[in-house]
């Protein structure tokens, strides 16, 4: 298939412009080149037939002729060996025309416009995404979250980034995809921007979740969406020990129920804590070793399984855990038990910051990386960059000689590997 090389020529010429100051007001008399060379424009230089050389002058000549690019020869080769063009900025609606495109000024004043609708309504750290992102889009700057050529997609991702802001109760990530955009996978494609988003202005959110990385894992996408409530599948807290709770005029008691009970989300707002039974609560990340804690210890323990991140829901039952024993005056410890690693340690922060001030962190320290070495992973290096930057962070402080260990040695530990205590008493705690 013949190439259109005119369109090439123009729609190369146009790209440049656009990412140019002069696209926003500034640059002055600055003009806008196309430079032929190897690189830019293989055929034109293919030693083995001048057709290709022929069709792109022609090509060329042509828009020279309609006034759209001006034409600069090698010296000594006028009309067979272009240097360079440059594009005509004085005729830049016929360029536009020629090729039935749309300026891109125009482009980012219909996104900014659009931005600002959504933002009515909006949580307040939404209305700060979507007025950055306006304001940014007003003043012809290209920003991260958007392809100003593509208006559907942009509108999607406004639709869903102001209606997770306002959820207030967890939703299956199907349901919430066919509510907001009438199919229950549309969601799935806008996921890892809609988590960056929320990384990058959410206030509870922050460094916490990754810093200000560009990627994302697919883990901590779920993780970021989580903590909104937008989850995989309706969600249960599985906890064990010694709680008893009433919901509408009934009392439970957790430790009728072997190895564990698995408390619907929607029934937390709706429960009163009775009694809590338990020389401390521990909070642990993973299933597994949920499992394997809660059949392994003979304490007098309240467990609690997190899921990885925890999101409102889960922090919301663990702050009524928190108030209740505040109005006993009983000085019950809350632990945590997660993986020497930094989600790990992320999650540790993150609830301790937003949830629990008191927290204390289990066999996640020196002694328990040496003790289980043989069964630690290797990382990378852009891992151990991430890692490395916990250390400048003051919220992290209680796991630096733990991840100067992790950085000396390149290894980190899943909490799978750690047996779990038989007992756990006071002032026998790994922290």
């Amino acid at each position: 298939m013949a190439m259109d090389y005119e369109r090439y020529i123009l729609e190369t010429l146009l790209d440049k412009y656009e990412r140019s100051a002069l696209a926003r007001g500034k640059g002055g008399n600055r003009r806008i080149w196309f430079h032929f060379n190897p690189r830019t424009m293989p055929r034109y230089f293919d030693d083995t037939t001048v057709r290709y050389k022929e069709e792109i002058n022609g090509a060329a000549q042509a828009l020279e002729r309609r006034g759209l690019i001006e034409i600069r020869w090698v010296k000594f080769e006028e009309n067979n060996l272009i240097e360079k063009v440059a594009l005509n900025t004085g005729r830049l609606d016929e360029a536009y025309a020629r090729l039935k495109r749309r300026p891109r000024a125009e482009q980012f004043q219909e996104l900014a416009r659009l931005a600002r609708h959504y933002a009515r309504g909006a949580a307040p750290w939404v209305q700060e995404f979507f007025h950055t992102v306006a304001r940014r889009l007003e003043e012809g700057e290209s920003q991260p979250y958007l392809n100003p050529a593509d208006r559907e997609h942009a509108e999607q991702l406004f639709m869903v980034i102001r209606e997770i802001s306002l959820l207030q109760e967890e939703i299956p990530r199907r349901v919430f995809s066919l509510r907001v955009l009438g199919h229950s996978k549309a969601f799935n494609n806008l996921a890892p921007t809609v988590a960056r988003i929320v990384r990058d202005f959410h206030p509870d959110w922050g460094k916490d979740g990754g810093g200000k990385e560009t990627a994302l894992t697919a883990a901590e996408v779920n993780q970021v969406l989580a903590e909104l409530g937008v989850v995989d599948n309706p969600q249960h807290i599985f906890i064990s020990g010694g709680l008893e709770f009433a919901v509408e005029g009934r009392t439970l008691r957790v430790g009728d129920f072997s190895p564990d009970l698995g408390l619907p989300a929607e029934m937390v707002d709706r429960l009163t804590v009775k009694n809590v039974a338990a020389d401390y609560i521990i909070t642990i990340e993973n299933l597994t070793p949920f499992y394997r804690f809660v059949k392994t210890c003979r304490d007098q323990f309240l467990a609690i399984y997190l899921g990885g991140y925890h999101n409102a829901v889960r922090r919301r039952f663990l702050s009524k855990l928190r108030e209740y024993l505040a109005g006993t005056g009983r000085a019950v410890p809350f632990y945590h038990w997660g993986d020497i690693d930094y989600g790990g340690f992320s999650i540790f922060v993150h609830l301790q910051k937003r949830c629990l001030p008191g927290l204390k962190p289990l066999y996640m320290d020196v002694p328990t990386l040496e003790q289980y070495r043989r069964f630690a992973s290797p990382f990378t290096a852009a891992y151990g960059r991430r890692l490395r930057s916990l250390l400048e962070d003051p919220d992290y402080r209680l796991f630096h000689p733990v991840i100067q260990k992790m950085l000396q040695e390149g290894l980190r530990l899943e909490q799978e590997c750690v047996e779990p205590p038989v007992f756990l008493r006071a002032g026998e705690e790994k922290v």
